[in-house]
């Protein structure tokens, strides 16, 4: 690769650290080149965008643009700006150190949910050798929302532990796994009222926003948990909080919110039934994510197509 490659980072925090780290990172694949901030004048001659939620109608001011590649595996906040050019590709995350890390993610909520450690813990503050009694597990039906590469490894390992797993997507597939699948409409209410808990790993369409409403979460089993590690818009704040403090569901722990950060006056901070994780779930990696990066990068120089392009009109 040639000195005279350029790219544009942004990651929506101003943390010139990670440009450094992401620019060490790559080197090794692409060898000499230049990486500038997305808001420096030296963007503007820009080839890659390196992006996360970028300023709406920056990126089309980049005259120069090849690739858009996303800092994660999301790219609704790419997709979001209506001034995003027509004509560059778009590349998604897809690394299997964030399908790991969400696993673990999901797999940590659930277990500290059913394992009642939100009330132990409360002992642990009182002082209080209290026992509670212990929820039978086996076989607790678990349903998936997502069967993409992230949703597939959680749905695996949640299997792997015991439960009984349902995976729904937007169309029909199969799994080799003990992994019962849904499709389509039909699918998604079967699978809502038969699962004891619902983990939603969804990207953000508008198919898929505000998918989990007061309908919805009243189709749930009573007592039901909620876990999501999607997006923030796919859920109707106001009726989850409803349902979890009617008791209709038990709670919810949730990695993402409609509006980021969430505000110290939202009402999700009030309610102890709520676990809230400020988007940390599966936090993109340069160490392991840059070969793809740089596959993506060097496909694109080349007029190939390049890996986990987005597909503009599914929205992912």
């Amino acid at each position: 690769m040639t000195s005279s490659l350029r790219i544009a980072y942004y990651d929506h925090f101003g943390d010139s650290a990670k440009m450094l780290l992401w620019k060490s990172r790559l080197t090794p694949y692409l060898g000499d080149f230049e990486m500038v901030s997305l808001l420096s004048d030296a963007a503007i001659e820009a080839d890659i965008a390196l992006v996360w939620s970028p300023p709406h109608g920056r990126l089309a001011e980049l005259k120069a643009l090849k690739l858009i590649v996303s800092l994660g595996q999301g790219v609704d906040h790419l997709m979001s700006d209506p001034t995003l050019r027509d004509d560059v590709p778009i590349v998604r995350l897809v690394d299997e150190n964030m399908s790991h890390a969400l696993s673990q993610w999901v797999i940590l909520n659930l277990l500290d949910h059913l394992r009642d450690g939100p009330f132990y813990r409360q002992r642990r503050e009182e002082r209080q050798f209290v026992q509670k009694e212990q929820m039978d597990t086996t076989g607790l039906s678990v349903g998936v929302y997502g069967m993409g590469a992230i949703g597939l490894v959680i749905a695996q390992r949640l299997s792997a532990i015991g439960f009984d797993v349902h995976g729904w997507s937007r169309t029909a597939r199969s799994y080799q796994q003990q992994i019962t699948a849904y499709h389509g409409e039909e699918g998604f209410r079967a699978m809502i009222q038969k699962c004891r808990a619902h983990v939603c790993i969804l990207p953000l369409t508008p198919q898929t926003t505000n998918l989990f409403n007061k309908d919805v979460f009243a189709a749930m089993p009573e007592g039901a948990y909620f876990i999501n590690g999607g997006r923030g818009k796919q859920i109707v704040e106001t009726d989850l909080l409803e349902a979890v403090q009617s008791g209709h569901l038990s709670g919810a722990a949730l990695d993402v919110f409609a509006v980021e950060p969430l505000a110290p006056d939202h009402p999700f901070w009030e309610e102890d039934k709520i676990t809230i994780w400020p988007h940390v779930a599966a936090q993109t990696n340069p160490h392991t994510a840059a070969l793809q990066v740089s596959q993506a990068i060097e496909a694109c120089l080349v007029g190939k197509e390049p890996a986990h392009q987005v597909n503009r009109e599914r929205g992912y």
